[in-house]
């Protein structure tokens, strides 16, 4: 689910933990030249918990792969059509 306010994209609830994974892309930090622009974030807490910089999107994808299983290329696909306005700031 894209969240365009938000810069991010909510995925995989997980029923243990009661919270999901999302990933937000910081547009501010990136016109800024910042490094890590990619966040893979718990989406559920208010005050971030647990937070996980990346440097690019496939570090990203790479993460959330370890959280649950992701097809790489199809999500990258996915995404290619969100990010583009986001990485020109």
């Amino acid at each position: 689910m894209f969240d365009e306010t938000e810069n991010s994209i909510r995925y995989k609830w997980n029923p243990r933990t009661q919270t999901g994974y999302k990933l937000r892309f910081d547009a501010e930090g990136a016109a800024k030249g910042g490094h890590c622009c990619y966040h893979v974030e718990d989406w559920n807490c208010h005050t971030v918990t647990n937070e996980w910089p990346c440097e690019n999107l496939d570090e990203a994808l790479q993460v959330l792969n370890h959280f649950f299983s992701l097809d790489l290329e199809r999500e990258r696909e996915r995404l290619s059509s969100w990010l583009p306005r986001y990485n020109a700031a």
